[in-house]
C-alpha cells in the first residue's frame, strides 16, 4: 500500500520570512525548526499507508444491485470534523450519519439494531529521514439491520472515532467525515429495501514544507457489510469513474 512520489525533497533551506506567509498555522519556533532542517519538516508520501487492523460484522457479499422506488433519507449529519490540528473533536461521537425510510424522523422509531459493527485503520506516515512523524487509529463504526414497520435492513450511528494518536512536533493532522444524499440508496428491493451509503473520509497531514491529502470512501449496507471503494493508497478506476464518486471527492459542491 504505497503511494507514488509527487516531490523531490528539498536540499536548501527556505528563508524564514517566506515560509511564515506560506504557512501561517504553524509556530516561529516550528518555522525556524523547518528552515535549519528540512528534511525533518519533509513529509514522505510514499511512506504514508493505512492498515486495517481489525473488523468485526458480516463479510462483504457481491450481489446486483436492485433499483426501487423506496426513498431512503440521512436524517442526522452530512459533514462533520474528526480531528483538527492534532486533536480529537470533542463532539466527533454525537455526531453521525444515519440512513433510514422517508418519514421517519428518528433512528427510535425503528427497531431491532444489530451492531455495532467496526472497522479500526491505522495510519501511518514519516519524514525523509525515515522517522514517524504520524500515527493515528480510527474506527469506522455503525448500527445497522434496523427495520421499519416490520422491514427492511437501515442504518444509524454511521460515524469514525478517533482513537490512539502520535503527532510529531511541526506535523499538523486534520480528518473529516462526509455524506452526501446522493449516495443513499435502496440497493434491495421495494419489498425488502436494503439502505446503502457512503462515507468518505479526507485526511490531511502537513509540515511547514509538506502536504499529503488522501479520500477514502466506504460503503456501508444496512446489513452490516463495507467495502472501501475508493483508497488513497491504490488505483481503483472503475470507482473513480462513477458520477457519484466524482461528486464525494469534490464535497464543496454539497455545501
Amino acid at each position: 500500500m504505497r503511494i507514488i512520489a509527487i516531490f523531490a525533497m528539498l536540499a536548501v533551506a527556505l528563508p524564514l520570512k517566506a515560509l511564515c506567509q506560506d504557512n501561517p498555522a504553524f509556530t516561529k519556533a516550528e518555522l525556524a525548526a523547518a528552515q535549519a532542517d528540512p528534511l525533518r519538516f519533509t513529509l514522505d508520501p510514499e511512506s504514508v499507508t493505512v492498515e486495517l487492523v481489525s473488523a468485526q460484522a458480516p463479510v462483504w457479499q457481491e450481489k446486483g444491485v436492485v433499483g426501487s422506488i423506496v426513498t431512503i433519507i440521512n436524517i442526522a449529519n452530512k459533514i462533520w470534523g474528526i480531528i483538527k490540528d492534532n486533536a480529537p473533536v470533542a463532539e466527533v461521537e454525537t455526531k453521525y450519519a444515519a440512513a433510514v425510510p422517508e418519514g421517519a424522523t428518528s433512528p427510535n422509531q425503528l427497531y431491532q439494531w444489530q451492531g455495532p459493527a467496526t472497522y479500526e485503520y491505522k495510519i501511518r506516515a514519516k519524514n525523509a529521514y525515515g522517522a514517524e512523524t504520524v500515527s493515528v487509529t480510527y474506527k469506522v463504526v455503525f448500527n445497522y439491520g434496523g427495520k421499519f414497520d416490520g422491514k427492511g435492513q437501515y442504518l444509524t450511528g454511521v460515524t469514525i472515532v478517533p482513537g490512539a494518536m502520535n503527532v510529531a512536533w511541526g506535523y499538523k493532522l486534520s480528518m473529516n467525515a462526509f455524506v452526501p444524499d446522493t449516495t443513499i440508496t435502496n440497493v434491495g428491493t421495494y419489498e425488502d429495501p436494503l439502505a446503502a451509503m457512503q462515507l468518505k473520509l479526507s485526511t490531511k497531514i502537513a509540515s511547514v514544507l509538506k502536504e499529503w491529502d488522501g479520500n477514502s470512501v466506504y460503503h456501508i449496507k444496512g446489513n452490516g457489510e463495507m467495502k472501501e471503494i475508493v483508497s488513497p493508497f491504490k488505483a481503483q478506476p472503475e470507482a473513480g469513474d462513477t458520477a457519484v464518486t466524482r461528486q464525494l471527492l469534490n464535497p464543496a459542491l454539497f455545501r
